[in-house]
């Protein structure tokens, strides 16, 4: 009921059809196919004393990310790499820490070669694991009811040379 009323108001304006264009999605030769945890250590520590810990996570937590153990299966097209992620204080008191391995099961078309393979696990792989990673530690904030700590954007590209000489002029 509710989108019919949408889609009326939406036809008389005659603007919302025209101004969305649809993209063409075309799929890449390398798909995620699952991922999921298959490491998890999530610990609270007992304070001293009351502390606003909101002030003391946002500045002083830190977040590391690191690809590990790739492996690829060319008998059945598929591939595989961990990313572990660890949240932890690196000075006293630590008030809590948390650290989870995600293994992420890719599929390829078998015509992809071994070093187009690693060059994506390496490279690429981290930009399609990256928001499950986030979605996972803000999970692990809520049911250890800590501040949430939301994982930084990275730059997962350099810039071209052409770029950098356009900057230096």
């Amino acid at each position: 009921m509710q989108s019919d009323s949408f889609e009326k108001d939406m036809q008389g304006q005659g603007t919302l059809s025209s101004a969305i264009q649809q993209l063409p999605l075309l799929p890449f030769e390398i798909q995620l196919r699952n991922i999921f945890p298959i490491e998890i250590i999530a610990r609270r520590f007992p304070l001293d004393s009351p502390v606003d810990i909101n002030n003391i996570v946002q500045s002083s937590v830190e977040t590391q990310l690191n690809l590990s153990n790739i492996g690829i299966n060319a008998e059945i097209s598929q591939a595989q790499v961990e990313l572990d992620v660890k949240a932890h204080f690196p000075h006293e008191p630590r008030f809590f820490e948390i650290y989870f391995k995600l293994v992420g099961i890719f599929s390829y078309e078998p015509h992809y070669s071994l070093e187009k393979i690693t060059y994506f696990l390496q490279q690429g792989s981290l930009s399609v694991m990256l928001p499950s990673a986030r979605e996972f530690l803000l999970s692990l904030c809520i049911r250890l009811q800590v501040p949430m700590i939301v994982l930084p954007l990275v730059q997962l590209a350099s810039y071209s040379s052409d770029t950098e000489t356009d900057t230096n002029k």
